[in-house]
């Protein structure tokens, strides 16, 4: 009975462990802990207890989690994130933008910008609100929203 209190408790601090990391490591050494304690409530020897505590765990590990963490961070099919979702977005004109430099306020952040070529080649004035048309390294290639 001692040692399936002392796998419960093992179980109890692995699960609080894994609420702060949430990479469902912990959780499943919490599972082997508990298979564990099971064990140790039917009798079994303590060598037992651990051998399954420890074979449960790896196991939950080596198969559980990959499927488990492929499903969990799984983002829409077509979702774009990062620099990818930035074309087409809009844009605010900092300082004047012509085909060498300028700064547009993109989505709360600035960025250097410059005027794509194969639309305008007009200078974009302060101001003005802009569409990026794709991202060149650290750079937004942009157009006006309406040309004027």
């Amino acid at each position: 009975m001692v040692a399936a209190i002392v796998w419960v408790v093992a179980a109890i601090g692995a699960v609080v462990i894994e609420v702060f990391t949430v990479e469902l490591i912990f959780g499943l050494i919490a599972v082997g802990a508990g298979a564990a304690a099971v064990a140790a409530l039917v009798g079994a020897p303590l060598w037992l207890q651990a051998l399954i505590g420890v074979g449960v765990s790896a196991a939950g590990i080596a198969f559980v989690r990959p499927v488990a963490m492929r499903h969990l961070k799984k983002t829409a099919i077509g979702a774009r994130t990062g620099v990818d979702a930035l074309p087409g977005a809009r844009g605010s004109a900092m300082t004047e933008i012509t085909a060498r430099d300028g700064r547009i306020r993109l989505r709360g952040e600035v960025w250097s910008a410059r005027l794509d070529s194969d639309v305008t080649s007009e200078p974009v004035p302060s101001g003005v609100d802009v569409v990026v048309t794709r991202i060149d390294g650290a750079t937004a290639l942009v157009h006006p929203v309406d040309p004027y």
